[in-house]
């Protein structure tokens, strides 16, 4: 499932690259379809997933998932939850919530920056440098907060951080006094699909407790990554 040019589509659907590109239009124009950042190539989008069947790998993750995300909400009192990445779109595919003022709202996908998100730092770091550059621009980038790292430098050393520590933050990045967690999804050999992620009151987040959690997150990471709804997700999107 990865984006393809008109031309490419034309010839796989056999139309003409002139009926392909009105299909595609309209198809963008309702959210069933998105450029990618080149501006080149097209790929589905979220809204084009649902509904689906039971056995659909994305139903066989979340089912995987269930279990991982209600033990780390159970161990940290903070919503969490599933994160699918198809394409350039994060598509939330499951949430174990907690009741309280702080605690976030997820749509069916976040449209938050990725440079803001900790999903979008994660979908980043493994992205080529071209790629991740079309995305972001030149730099400085847009400020939600005083938090936000807005210098493409100093984002370039918080993306070194999270591959080192193996988990990502946003400390009050998109919001203030609402901060995240989060660890990446990578199958064998080494696709990304997704990650996990825990977020609630920035108040919680101490270093102490990032360390904490950072590491629960990793273990979690890693029994996801190796279910079967992982492996399936990876042949689909492979």
């Amino acid at each position: 499932m990865q984006p393809m040019t008109l031309h490419e589509i034309a010839e796989a659907v056999h139309l003409t690259a002139s009926t392909v590109h009105r299909i595609l239009q309209t198809l963008c124009d309702t959210n069933h379809a998105q450029r990618d950042a080149s501006g080149k190539r097209y790929h589905a989008s979220a809204k084009t997933l649902s509904p689906l069947t039971m056995y659909h790998p994305l139903q066989i993750l979340r089912r995987d998932a269930m279990e991982p995300l209600r033990q780390l909400r159970a161990k940290t009192d903070l919503t969490s939850s599933l994160v699918v990445f198809v394409s350039n779109e994060r598509l939330v595919l499951e949430v174990s919530g907690v009741s309280g003022v702080l605690t976030p709202y997820y749509g069916t996908c976040l449209t938050n920056p990725l440079h803001v998100a900790v999903s979008g730092k994660i979908m980043l770091l493994h992205m080529a440098p071209a790629r991740r550059h079309n995305l972001l621009g030149e730099g400085p980038y847009e400020a939600l907060t005083p938090n936000t790292i807005t210098n493409p430098a100093n984002f370039d050393s918080e993306l070194e951080q999270i591959r080192v520590r193996g988990f990502s933050t946003n400390l009050d990045e998109n919001f203030v006094g609402l901060s995240a967690i989060g660890a990446a999804l990578v199958c064998q050999p080494g696709q990304l699909i997704g990650c996990i992620m825990l977020a609630g009151s920035s108040r919680e987040f101490n270093e102490e407790k990032i360390e904490e959690w950072g590491r629960a997150l990793k273990d979690q990471a890693s029994l996801i990554s190796f279910s079967p709804g992982a492996r399936a997700l990876c042949n689909l999107f492979g």
